[in-house]
């Protein structure tokens, strides 16, 4: 939709207002259209945008680079405090190298990245240990500064958690005489803080929260029962971070992979600087040294600190076991305490994990073969969504535990395939797809499969194509099947050349490659309409890239593509900085059929007005009216060229979010195709409500 947004302002020569329009929009802009004079305004604008939408733009992506930076006037071996504020979240595509020898300031501009690369992550640890940011070397670190880092805290290193941790304590529970109290303590370090009074630093406002999110509000977590006996050094630089931490995790408001990102790499440094650990090997038979553990014990943020993955073997007994299966699953438990939990489950219920147990289970679901969950009692959809709607369970899991559930129920409903996501589609075998009722698969309306491979994707749409098939008009057929064209064959995309619907570039970028290799330069002009302009901006995308090295120079001429991307890349000149563009790691897909504000999947579709936010919408209200102004755009950014009732006489497929609209437009007469969809149809009626 921002694309299609965009597109529309360039057409009517909006472009110049871009202060009045959201950053989300500007990131889609043409970039040959910005004015040099407004180049560093419209990049500090665009800078505060969401570049993950560009997921499937990567030249555009890379473009942004390259203007934001000609904008600071030439070359720059070290981006300055006042260079950063301009470039915004734009530092997040920046390479390790820019990233270290930035200013220091330019963790704030790393706090705003979804995620870091690993080249990335390299780059922060080596500025953090370097001690030229705010919060010193490692070991002057105080509580307050690593809060004030936020997510970022997740990605350092057990190289420095070790240096951090092995000031002035020899390990967790001893410390060196006079720690805390003035004798022995390392010059330069800040006071301790005060023990069990968990008390933000002044300097933080009201309410903070390192992580941010709902229910931020209040100090951080007191510290747990047991941390007095720590060196109060220790405790506020480590052991209190790691409480706040986990207990951030427990509240819902730091996601599980960087609770465990962060606990791993906490508890590492932690094995390697105490020289008492137990050393690894069997855990069978080894004795428990921190005592028993209860109901309280699972209740302490500092579980994992206490005990460690041999001593949980040792240390956990079956009953506590099942009584406490949800607090313990709570914590953030590393991959090797996971799998001592499982054996125990699998000694406690010998003939499979008992049904009200499953939901507990989900961050285990991973570690399970088929043929142990072919041991379980699958009957309600609760247990499903619960199990499913998590991030772990992978392909084997899905298929055997919606087999569990089809072997009692039978069928699987529209409303728990929207509950578990599309990217649970992508899992279910070819057999499981076809047994999905058609009047159920219209229920679920449109799902994100992009992440689906494309075998999946090819049964997908054949599934699609019998639900949605029989749909009254060009337009409703075109929306519900979007999502599911990248498994459409080539006489099913002529058609919809045909159609002229102007398809979204994200949908583009989903057909088959193969498929998409057989359309012609005059084809894709036309499938795209007033789209094709963002073949530039996502050029480099694998499935254009690879349809477009099947062209010719002329070819690539016709289509405005055959000189070098990096010369369109609007104002200024070039830097020696290098943008990152590397491919970042896939998101969780929505678990929604309705769009979501967020990186956009090939084929999701695109939000309508009433779902996107008001920092979008509002702003761009000129844009709207241009935007249903415009004779034969439909809400979907594709021209509404309609239908009467197809020969079948079926109705329409519900549809949700539905706005009714009377259109004026002239239709063409077209023979029904092999597939069965009958493209526009004349009529002397050229209105229709939907």
């Amino acid at each position: 939709m921002s694309s299609c947004l965009a597109n529309l302002a360039a057409l009517h020569g909006l472009q110049d207002d871009f202060e009045l329009h959201p950053p989300d929009l500007l990131l889609f802009y043409n970039l040959t259209q910005v004015r040099e004079a407004d180049c560093r305004a419209f990049t500090h604008r665009a800078a505060q945008g969401d570049t993950e939408l560009l997921a499937n733009l990567p030249d555009q992506r890379a473009a942004l680079q390259r203007v934001a930076l000609a904008c600071l006037g030439g070359p720059r071996l070290r981006l300055s405090a006042s260079d950063l504020l301009l470039l915004g979240v734009l530092v997040c595509d920046m390479d390790a190298s820019s990233i270290v020898a930035a200013d220091p300031r330019v963790l704030q501009n790393l706090q705003r990245c979804r995620r870091l690369t690993a080249p990335q992550q390299a780059a922060l640890n080596t500025l953090l240990a370097s001690g030229e940011t705010t919060l010193g070397p490692p070991g002057s670190w105080n509580l307050e500064g690593l809060q004030a880092l936020g997510p970022l805290a997740t990605y350092i290193s057990s190289s420095l958690w070790m240096q951090v941790q092995q000031v002035g304590c020899s390990g967790v529970g001893g410390c060196p005489a006079g720690c805390g109290q003035g004798e022995g303590r390392p010059a330069g370090l800040p006071p301790a803080t005060p023990l069990g009074t968990g008390v933000p630093s002044p300097s933080l406002p009201q309410g903070f929260h390192p992580w941010g999110g709902r229910g931020n509000q209040g100090p951080l977590p007191a510290p747990r029962q047991g941390m007095e006996s720590v060196c109060p050094l220790c405790q506020a630089v480590g052991l209190d971070f790691f409480g706040s931490t986990v207990a951030t995790y427990r509240a819902g408001r730091l996601s599980q992979q960087d609770a465990r990102r962060f606990v791993t790499g906490f508890l590492k440094a932690k094995a390697e600087s105490v020289s008492s650990r137990p050393k690894r090997g069997t855990a069978t038979g080894r004795p428990c040294l921190r005592g028993d553990i209860t109901a309280a014990t699972l209740r302490d943020d500092l579980f994992l600190v206490r005990y460690d993955c041999v001593q949980l073997e040792s240390c956990l007994g079956s009953r506590v076991l099942e009584a406490n299966l949800d607090p313990l699953l709570q914590h953030p438990l590393p991959a090797e305490c996971q799998r001592v939990v499982k054996a125990k489950l699998a000694r406690v219920y010998p003939r499979g994990v008992p049904e009200e147990q499953l939901p507990l289970i989900a961050s285990l679901v991973y570690l399970y073969s088929r043929s142990e969950i072919g041991q379980w009692n699958v009957t309600s959809r609760d247990t499903v969504v619960a199990l499913l709607a998590s991030d772990v369970a992978l392909e084997n899991q899905t298929e055997a535990v919606l087999q569990k559930y089809l072997d009692h129920n039978g069928t699987l409903t529209g409303a728990l395939l929207v509950a578990i996501g599309g990217s649970r589609l992508c899992w279910m075998s070819a057999r499981q797809i076809q047994a999905i009722r058609p009047s159920e698969f219209r229920l679920a309306g449109a799902l994100d499969i992009s992440s689906c491979p494309q075998s999946r994707k090819d049964v997908l749409y054949a599934k699609a194509r019998e639900a949605f098939g029989s749909t009254r008009t060009t337009a409703a057929y075109y929306r519900f099947m979007r999502p599911y064209l990248g498994g459409a064959p080539v006489e099913e995309l002529r058609h919809l050349v045909q159609a002229n619907v102007s398809m979204d570039i994200d949908t583009f970028t989903n057909l088959n490659p193969r498929v998409l290799q057989s359309l012609s330069v005059g084809n894709v002009t036309t499938l795209l309409g007033q789209n094709v302009g963002d073949l530039q901006k996502a050029r480099s995308h694998p499935t254009i890239s690879s349809w477009l090295r099947s062209l010719n120079r002329s070819a690539l001429g016709e289509l405005g593509l055959d000189s070098d991307p990096a010369g369109l890349s609007g104002p200024g000149r070039s830097t020696t900085v290098t943008p990152n563009t590397a491919p970042r790691g896939p998101y969780p897909a929505p678990t929604s059929g309705l769009p979501r504000h967020s990186a956009p999947a090939s084929g999701s579709p695109p939000a309508h007005l009433g779902y996107l936010p008001l920092s979008v919408a509002l702003p761009s209200g000129l844009l709207w009216l241009l935007y249903w102004g415009t004779p034969g755009l439909s809400q979907d950014c594709s021209w509404d060229t309609r239908t009467m009732a197809s020969e079948d006489g079926a109705a329409p497929a519900p549809r949700a979010g539905k706005r009714g609209r009377v259109a004026g437009v002239h239709h063409v007469r077209r023979s029904r195709g092999p597939q069965g969809w009958s493209p526009p149809t004349s009529s002397s009626q050229d209105t229709e409500l939907e």
